[in-house]
Formats: C-alpha cells, sequence, structure tokens
C-alpha cells in the first residue's frame, strides 16, 4: 500500500488506507489550533480513517487550545466508528494530557524509541582519587573512634 503525504502549516499528514497519522509540529496554542483544526476536519471527511494517530513528537508546546485540537477530533472521529491514538508527547506535554485527564478515554502510546542517557564515565585517575578519598575517610573516622576508646578506658 502507497501511502500519501501532505505538508500543510502546522503538521504533516500520512494516509495509509485505514489510518491518517497527523504529526504536529511547533507551538499549539489559540493562534495555531484553529488552521490545524480545520485541515486535519477536511482530511477526517474526505479519507474517512478508522484510526487517527496524532503524533506529538516535535511540538514543542501546547495550551488548552491543543487538548481542544485532540478532544474534537477525536469526537469526529468516534462518529466515524475510529478510535484515536496520540504518540509520543513530551514528558510536559504527557502530563498536561494526564492532567486534563485525556488518557483515560484516549490512548497514549510511545513509539519513538529513545536514546538511552549517556551514562557518565569517570577517568581512572578521578576513581582513583575517589576511592582514595574514601579510604582514608574510613581510615580517619577508625582512628577517631579507636582513639576515644582509649581515652574512655
Amino acid at each position: 500500500m502507497c501511502a500519501a503525504r501532505d505538508r500543510k502549516p502546522g503538521f504533516d499528514s500520512e494516509f495509509t488506507g485505514t489510518a491518517l497519522k497527523i504529526k504536529l509540529r511547533g507551538e499549539i496554542d489559540h493562534h495555531s489550533a484553529v488552521a490545524v483544526r480545520s485541515a486535519i476536519d477536511d482530511m477526517i471527511r474526505t479519507k474517512r480513517p478508522a484510526e487517527l494517530i496524532i503524533d506529538m513528537s516535535a511540538v514543542d508546546f501546547m495550551d488548552s487550545s491543543g487538548l481542544g485540537l485532540i478532544m474534537g477530533r477525536y469526537n469526529t472521529i468516534k462518529e466515524l466508528g475510529g478510535t484515536v491514538k496520540v504518540a509520543d508527547p513530551s514528558p510536559s506535554i504527557e502530563k498536561i494530557m494526564k492532567l486534563a485527564g485525556l488518557e483515560r478515554i484516549i490512548k497514549i502510546v510511545h513509539l519513538t524509541k529513545k536514546e538511552p542517557e549517556a551514562t557518565v564515565q569517570r577517568a581512572p585517575a578521578a576513581v582513583a582519587a575517589m576511592n582514595t578519598t574514601q579510604s582514608s575517610t574510613a581510615y580517619n573516622e577508625s582512628k577517631t573512634k579507636n582513639t576515644k576508646e582509649v581515652d574512655e578506658k
């Protein structure tokens, strides 16, 4: 099946026969939501997808207008008997969606594999210095304890 691709301001779309994937970009606020909402609604009415996937991986900011955008598309797709998923929101946007209770009615999925966080590697000299410091601290604590025991006798 060949996927059709469209480029619109604020989002990209891909239709694969039964699923319409919308990749939102940038900031979703009251200024941008109106045009995006209208364009997505036109695509839904034309293509009538069984599933709408709203990819949030390229969204930098979202306010309540973004929540309204998602909920409105959910209602439209639900009327057509379809389902909606929100994919790859940033942690802050996912928190907003969860606080609003969206995850109770719309599935939030993580499709993009994230790179593992870099681990801090210490140079051998730094590790040796840490071990020396820890050893000398333990030695000093032990010496202090033994001195107190001698003084008490």
